[in-house]
């Protein structure tokens, strides 16, 4: 078929973050989105884009988009400022097979494929114990654990064990769009003293390069997802191409099976283990 430049079949790919373009200005997107194109391509599928947010997409229209196109199902990304769905879109997770990527959904609950947020603090503090650091702590913003159920914070607090009792440090949960931020992440790298400081986004880096050298100074940044080239990077490579190409595969079981009905599996979760990445040990 793909000799012939032909498609098996079409599917939809939705975006449900507020920015329309996120799918390729993005920190994370795009690389979920790249999986999503090269996987598709092997199955055959051809992609039509939705931005959730349009003010013209209403959802008899997405309904009637889908089926006139002759769009089963397809997967939905970016939706992580709120894993709760508008009511009156209800009838399209009814109707079509969809796969939540990198978060689980509620109202209605979706088969989520995404990167094994446990498995991503727990091997990232493990490994810093490991390069000898003894205060390895954790700054993440409270609400992005909540989006992934608690399991950023109860990886690195399940690696702490590996610690005597008194060089466990409490994560730094504040928001990083706090008026006052950068002062009070200084603060408690100030009075915890951390030697190893695991962070996903990158304000943190921002912050303690402001900081006076008396308050950075030896503290080893490890950053929980591979974003932008930093010199001496180190960190966890969350593999969300494979998430993407996943959950291709996931949407392709779906659609060629017998289900009763669209609603028939809600509940899988498939996770996709991280890779430890530190240059200097190549």
């Amino acid at each position: 078929r793909r000799s012939f430049g032909t498609f098996s079949e079409s599917i939809a790919v939705i975006n449900g973050n507020p920015d329309e373009n996120a799918l390729k200005n993005h920190q994370t997107l795009p690389k979920y989105f790249a999986g999503i194109k090269d996987e598709a391509r092997k199955f055959g599928y051809s992609l039509n884009e939705f931005w959730l947010h349009s003010p013209d997409l209403t959802p008899k229209k997405l309904a009637r988009a889908l089926r006139s196109r002759g769009i089963r199902g397809g997967v939905i990304i970016g939706h992580s400022v709120g894993n709760t769905f508008p009511d009156d879109f209800s009838q399209i997770w009814r109707d079509f097979y969809f796969i939540s990527i990198g978060i689980k959904t509620n109202n209605p609950t979706l088969e989520m494929v995404s990167a094994d947020h446990y498995a991503i603090t727990y091997r990232a503090a493990k490994n810093a114990i490991a390069m000898g650091f003894k205060r390895p702590s954790l700054a993440l913003n409270m609400h992005i654990d909540e989006l992934v159920d608690g399991r950023f914070i109860a990886g690195f607090l399940r690696a702490q064990f590996e610690l005597p009792e008194s060089s466990r440090i409490p994560p730094f949960t504040l928001s990083e769009s706090a008026p006052d931020y950068s002062r009070q992440l200084c603060e408690w790298v100030k009075n915890s003293k951390p030697d190893a400081v695991l962070h996903l986004m990158d304000s943190v880096r921002t912050a303690l390069q402001a900081a006076p050298q008396k308050v950075s100074k030896g503290v080893k940044l490890i950053q929980l997802e591979r974003r932008k080239k930093v010199a001496d990077w180190v960190g966890m490579e969350q593999n969300n191409d494979i998430v993407g190409r996943v959950a291709i595969r996931r949407l392709a079981d779906m659609l060629n099976r017998d289900a009763p009905r669209r609603s028939e599996i809600t509940n899988l979760v498939s996770l996709v283990p991280p890779t430890w990445i530190d240059p200097r040990s190549a």
